[in-house]
């Protein structure tokens, strides 16, 4: 009889034993579950975040594509009211592309004879046209850019001890000009002298130095700037 108690209790403690170990297991299993819920539910709310921010991200992308296919537009349209002015003008006028927008450009032979800022009477016609164009526009603002090729200055040494100073000359002169005489607000009006350091040509000949002499005008309307 005592033996088989004694049998009785081992197995009573033996399941006591698994009971006990069930238990704890079954505590970490709930613990485990409830840490993957909450790694499920972090996942899901940062999902959701990067799902915002991708929305958000294809937003900007279609405002930028459209800004840039307005700015393209209204770039077009800039070019080809400068292309009838330069059509106008003649003597060489041209359209040139660059990197801030079209820019019209007038050759030194028009404004200048050379080494002087003293605008010649076909200048003062062109420059006319210019302001003309220009009060049309009255929200647009201009930048006068004078250029220059690299021979050093001889025959008016006198007057400039530079090409960055001849270059400033003229383009000031243009300044007052259409200040002056084309009333054009002051304010509209800047002005840059950059001597030979922009060439679009070679210097290293007769018909590239020729390019190179030149005043720019780079015209900006309020949807261009």
């Amino acid at each position: 009889m005592k033996k088989n108690m004694g049998r009785f209790g081992l197995v009573i403690l033996a399941l006591t034993v698994l009971l006990v170990q069930g238990c704890a297991e079954l505590d970490e299993l709930r613990i485990a579950n409830r840490r993957q819920a909450i790694t499920v539910r972090d996942q899901m709310s940062e999902l959701d975040k990067l799902k915002a921010e991708l929305d958000a991200a294809k937003k900007v992308n279609v405002v930028y594509k459209g800004r840039v296919q307005s700015d393209e537009k209204v770039k077009k349209m800039l070019r080809a009211e400068l292309e009838r002015l330069a059509s106008s003008i003649g003597e060489g006028a041209v359209v040139r592309d660059t990197a801030e927008g079209p820019m019209i450009q007038l050759p030194e032979t028009i404004l200048f004879d050379s080494g002087l800022a003293k605008l010649k009477p076909k200048g003062e016609i062109a420059l006319e046209k210019i302001a003309k164009h220009l009060t049309s526009n009255p929200a647009a603002i201009v930048r006068i850019d004078g250029h220059t090729d690299n021979d050093p200055i001889v025959k008016s040494k006198y007057l400039w001890e530079s090409n960055h100073h001849l270059s400033a000359g003229r383009a000031l002169s243009v300044l007052h000009y259409l200040v002056n005489k084309g009333h054009i607000e002051e304010s509209r009006v800047h002005i840059a002298g950059y001597g030979p350091n922009r060439p679009i040509a070679s210097n290293k000949n007769k018909a590239g130095k020729m390019q190179n002499r030149r005043v720019e005008f780079l015209i900006l309307s309020p949807e261009s700037r």
